[in-house]
This record gives C-alpha cells, structure tokens and sequence, in this order.
C-alpha cells in the first residue's frame, strides 16, 4: 500500500477514537478542539487538512475510508519483467516472467536500437530509448512510449539525443538523460505526453562525441520529491540525488568507487541498489550488485564475484521490493537474473541472446 496513503487513512481511523469518548466538546484541552485530532508533525499541511475535515465522519466512514485507502493503493504484485536483447543487427525489447517463461518481442526495429526499457507504474506502458546510429556512434536517440504489448509507439522527444526514461510513482511525469554535445549533459523532466519538460540538473559536456562524460540512469524515488542519478566524470562516476524540481544536491557514493550504467530506487525509498565498478574498469575486478541508504550511508553487498571474470550488473528492484534483477555472466553469456533482495535464491530468467537493462513491472 502507498505509505503515505496508509499513514493517513490510519489516522483517520485512529482519530475517530480520539475525539469520542471522555472529553465533552468544548472541553478539550488547550491547543485543540474535540473535533480537532491530534497530529505529529509528520503530516503535511494537505494531509492535515484532509484529516480535520474528516475526523467529523462517524467511526464507520472512517473505515471505508481505510479501505478505499488500501483499494486505491499502488499495486505490489511482481508481474513482467522487459529487458533487451540483440536480435541480428539491432537490439529489441522483449518481456518475460520472472519464471523465465512466456518470452515475448515486443520491438521489430530494423534501423535503430530499442534500450533501457522502464515500466510505468500502472504497468500498462513501456517508456523507452530508441538509439540510431551513424557508423559507431549514436546520432539521434528519442525517448517513446509504448503499450504493455508493443502496440501505439508515440515518439516524445524527436530532436537531440535523449534516453535513461524513467517514470514518477504517480505516471504523470518522466525524467531522462540529455547529451548536447559541445554545451551540456542535463538530467530533465517532462510530462508523459512529452510536452512542458525541464531541466533539473546541467553539467558542462565540453566533449564532440561520447567521451565517458554526462548524467544517467536518473530515477524518481517513490515518493516523487527526489531523483537519483549517476554523474559520470573523468575522475570516476558517483550517485547523487536532487530535489525533482532542482536544488538540494546531495553526494551519495565517493567517485573512487564508480557505479555502472544503472541504478534503481527500492520501493519503500529506504535504499538505492547500484552495481560498481563498471564492468571491465578495473582488471581483475568484478562488478557486483551493493544497496545504500539514499544519505550514503548503511553500503551493503549483495553478490559477490571476484577475480574479473564473472560482473554482475544492477537492473531492477521487484515491485514488491522483495527481490532484485540483474544482469550477470555467471552461466557464460550475459542474462537476466532474479534473486532475493538479500542476494539469496539466485535464479536465471533469460536463456538466449545477451540480455540486459531489465526492468521489473507489474503487469501481469
């Protein structure tokens, strides 16, 4: 259930048992009337509001309203996961059950690269990088949008180079990477429809073409204030975070350490997995999937390959928070792979092409 849903309808319900029995209105006590809950100063002023009004309600509307609090909450059941693969000269974007079963190509690009797929939070969209290249090197990428099965592709952003989509938990908005070469590398946000988008974080892209330089994997934290985001830079790379409408910068790994590609932000807000190094950065190192706390602390390692030749890549919590796909080369060819959140019970989904950048939705 939505926590910030669940926390008011419970006091709702809670505050129906505190303003009913002992103290007569009128005499409630200095501070507060008897149709006036108590309140922490964990409650915004909406939520505030919304709970005086409501505290009026008879015991039994409150609740219902508990229970349209937990109907109305985003659902938590894992469903499909969608990754890439390559497919003769291009990638494509495919789904698959986290059993491994029912694989299903959802891309038939025969010019471009369909990549870093990221489910919406209905589960009933795909947003998406489409990459065209010119000899080795990217010269157009547009964010789309797509329906669960493939169907209705709607192009948002169809100039510059644009990609790393991800959603806001509510749907209505989606944060991505942008490289101008020459200017500036700037993590933005935009509405789903493509229109009314913002830049929320800009670095200097001095560089003509990709020179290991820029700002990626951005994504919302559940609660929609925060975007994590990986800032590449010569002397390494780090996760930072930044309030989702600019400001408030903050550090979360040192440089030293570099991160991979892609970063995910658990559900309940309380850790962001990453995987570090990059694959290859370093010889004989291997990559391996770690959590931490958004304030960088609590750093946890989740696998643990050494030696260089086995990498494991970050892909994507579950929807329930309980597990973690990732990428790893552990059965010899890069896969898809689940495990528990904790690094246990590791399972392979994908047995085919080179598969990565999966990402974990609910669609059943």
């Amino acid at each position: 259930m939505n926590p910030r849903i669940k926390r008011l309808a419970l006091a709702l319900l809670a505050a129906s048992v505190a303003v009913v029995p002992t103290t007569p209105v009128g005499a409630a006590g200095p501070g507060h009337t008897a149709t006036t809950p108590l309140a922490g100063p964990w409650y915004t002023p909406q939520e505030l509001k919304a709970l005086i009004t409501s505290s009026k309600a008879s015991f039994a509307q409150k609740k219902a309203i508990l229970a349209a609090a937990e109907s109305s909450s985003i659902p938590t059941q894992n469903g499909l996961l969608v990754y890439e693969a390559q497919v003769g000269n291009h990638a494509q974007l495919f789904t698959i059950k986290a059993d491994g079963e029912g694989a299903r190509q959802l891309t038939h690009f025969g010019d471009s690269d369909a990549v870093w797929a990221e489910w919406s939070p209905s589960g009933d969209q795909i947003a998406f990088e489409r990459d065209v290249y010119a000899g080795a090197h990217v010269n157009h990428a547009a964010i789309y949008t797509m329906d669960a099965d493939g169907g209705r592709l709607r192009s948002l952003t169809p100039k510059g180079l644009n990609g790393r989509p991800s959603w806001s938990p509510d749907g209505t908005l989606i944060v991505f990477s942008t490289l101008h070469y020459g200017k500036q590398a700037t993590v933005s946000v935009m509405a789903a429809n493509g229109s009314r988008a913002r830049r929320v974080v800009t670095t200097p892209l001095p560089c003509k073409r990709w020179c290991g330089l820029g700002l990626e994997s951005p994504t919302f934290s559940p609660d929609g204030k925060r975007i994590a985001f990986v800032w590449l830079k010569k002397g390494g790379s780090a996760i930072f975070t930044t309030n989702a409408t600019g400001g408030g910068l903050k550090q979360v790994t040192p440089w030293q350490n570099t991160v991979a590609d892609k970063i995910d932000w658990s559900p309940d807000g309380a850790r962001i997995a990453f995987s570090s190094p990059g694959f290859g950065v370093r010889s004989g190192v291997s990559s391996n999937v770690f959590t931490v706390q958004p304030d960088g602390t609590g750093l946890l390692q989740i696998t643990d390959s050494r030696g260089g030749k086995i990498n494991n890549g970050l892909d994507s919590w579950s929807p329930d928070g309980k597990k973690i796909a990732f990428v790893s080369n552990r059965t010899g060819t890069y896969e898809i792979h689940i495990m528990n959140a904790n690094g246990s019970a590791v399972t392979q989904v994908t047995r085919g092409p080179e598969a990565h950048h999966a990402a974990w939705g609910t669609h059943p």
